[in-house]
């Protein structure tokens, strides 16, 4: 017997069916929890560059950067 064959002899037992199909939906939805704002750990990396007697930014721009541009792809 197919499922229209069914559905169109027992009208009430699908129906109910149906009726119990979406009342234990309902339930199942209000005990599901939901964390709106759930504890997240971003990734993060650290590098640390040191070259003895330069300044801050010749650090930047000869080392620091160069070292970032090729770290972040």
């Amino acid at each position: 017997m197919s499922l229209a064959t069914f559905s169109i002899r027992r009208p009430v037992a699908t129906f109910m069916l149906f009726t119990g199909l979406t009342v234990v939906g309902a339930v199942s939805l209000s005990r599901l929890r939901v964390d709106l704002l759930p504890d997240i750990d971003f990734p993060s990396i650290s590098v640390v560059t040191q070259y003895a007697g330069v300044g801050p930014e010749e650090i930047e721009t000869l080392i620091t950067r160069p070292v970032e541009e090729s770290m972040s792809t």
